[in-house]
């Protein structure tokens, strides 16, 4: 069996973890797979939309730029029963990355997934606004507000399809390729400078403290703390049921514990652990299919 150098790829929910899918994008091209079709959940709707328009190195750089307060800053609060981010603010930063028009439009087949809340479906994005699917698909419970179109309340996808293998466009011997953000392996060690991680520990705990009132705890956790372990256990076992269903070729394994959901500071180093669990993926798919045809 000859190896196949087309690949179907899908991107997982997982928030910040999402920036390795980035890496993870260029290392499988790098060793010369072609994406032919892209299905995402949640942050990975985000990232394979804009890599299906052309327009993800953009927004590469841009979160390479971002600090701790710079995250902050886009966090406009509202204090109603919707969300306590608006997403206004984000969505204005980042609308120079996202692919204008309609998602059948994109030169790559691309679906997004989002849960219909009111209907309590799932709904697959294949064609219409790719602004909208996409702002349909990244709305974490609690977190970022609803998109709310023609009556309906749309949610994260990782509610539903945390991993929509399922759900991504194969044609041929395409291989599927998942980018999975809540594998439960132990989180990668990067290096970074001893002053860069003061500086972002003295970030992280002023944040802290004001979110979660300054606790001597590490079990006290706050309300929005709870919620996210509620929301990644969800996630961790509806992945674990797709996953034995649908088993990938090239599987790359995040670790949900590598960040927290809301941590797009750590640009850098998810990128670096984006790199290597791909590279890692990569040789044990050539491992097994060198096995495969020599027995």
């Amino acid at each position: 069996m000859s190896e196949s150098k087309n690949i179907a790829l899908v991107l997982g929910s997982g928030g910040a973890r999402g920036i390795a899918q980035i890496a993870a994008i260029e290392e499988l091209t790098k060793a010369g797979f072609n994406i032919t079709s892209i299905a995402g959940s949640s942050i990975g709707s985000l990232i394979g939309a804009m890599y299906a328009g052309g327009r993800l190195d953009g927004y590469r750089d841009w979160l390479g730029k971002l600090n701790y307060w710079d995250v902050f800053r886009l966090m406009d609060f509202s204090f109603t029963s919707k969300g306590f981010i608006k997403g206004e603010k984000v969505f204005k930063q980042i609308d120079p990355f996202l692919p204008k028009g309609n998602i059948e439009d994109l030169p790559i087949p691309f679906v997004a997934v989002a849960a219909d809340i009111v209907n309590k479906k799932t709904v697959v994005f294949k064609k219409g606004n790719i602004k909208d699917a996409i702002r349909a698909s990244v709305s974490i419970p609690t977190v970022l507000k609803p998109l709310e179109k023609d009556g309906i309340y749309y949610l994260d996808g990782g509610i539903v399809d945390p991993l929509p293998v399922d759900l991504v466009k194969r044609t041929g011997n395409d291989l599927l390729v998942a980018v999975d953000l809540n594998a439960m392996n132990k989180p990668m060690k990067v290096t970074i400078s001893e002053s860069e991680q003061s500086k972002l520990d003295e970030l992280a705990n002023k944040f802290l403290k004001w979110r979660n009132g300054d606790s001597s705890s590490k079990n006290d956790l706050g309300v929005f703390d709870m919620l996210n372990e509620a929301f990644d256990l969800t996630q961790d076992m509806l992945t674990t049921m797709i996953l034995e269903r649908n088993r990938p070729h090239i599987h790359v394994k995040i670790s949900r514990k590598q960040c927290g959901v809301m941590d797009f500071h750590k640009a850098d180093q998810l990128m670096a652990v984006g790199k290597e669990a791909t590279k890692r993926a990569i040789a044990k798919y050539h491992k097994q299919l060198t096995e495969t045809e020599s027995t």
